[in-house]
């Protein structure tokens, strides 16, 4: 949230069960690892964050010098090994979670991006923006 945390709640009991406080800005999407283990976080600092539930803690930090912007949306592969990430800077950014390095840059919108999905199957992801196009990457 505005708060610049990531907050598990218990929806059976309306708790607060952890909370993760590590990025300097607003969080902007979360999305669960395919385990359901862990969980992928974006954020207008520029960073996309990796923390393990079981672990109660973060695992890893994704972030270059060279990214600016903001991180508006993020997604996992279906094997979990890789996390797309939509920035302001009309960019796609495809991250090796088991390294924590960069693999991919994936350019071709105008303008910000609102929000990437990987498909069902696993064989496309889907990025809308703010250029008012939605993009097939396969």
């Amino acid at each position: 949230g505005c708060d610049m945390k990531a907050n598990v709640w218990d929806m059976r009991s309306g708790q607060n069960i952890q909370s993760f406080e590590s990025h300097e800005s607003d969080i902007n999407c979360v999305k669960y690892y395919p385990s359901g283990d862990a969980f992928a976080s974006a954020s207008d600092d520029a960073t996309c964050r990796f923390y393990d539930l079981r672990a109660d803690r973060e695992v890893a930090v994704f972030q270059k010098d060279s990214i600016i912007f903001g991180a508006s949306s993020v997604d996992f592969s279906l094997s979990g090994r890789l996390l797309f990430t939509g920035y302001n800077d009309y960019t796609i950014n495809v991250w090796d979670v088991l390294k924590g390095t960069r693999v991919s840059i994936l350019f071709g919108h105008e303008n910000r991006i609102s929000r990437v999905r990987v498909s069902p199957d696993g064989t496309a992801l889907c990025s809308a923006s703010w250029d008012n196009s939605l993009r097939i990457w396969a």
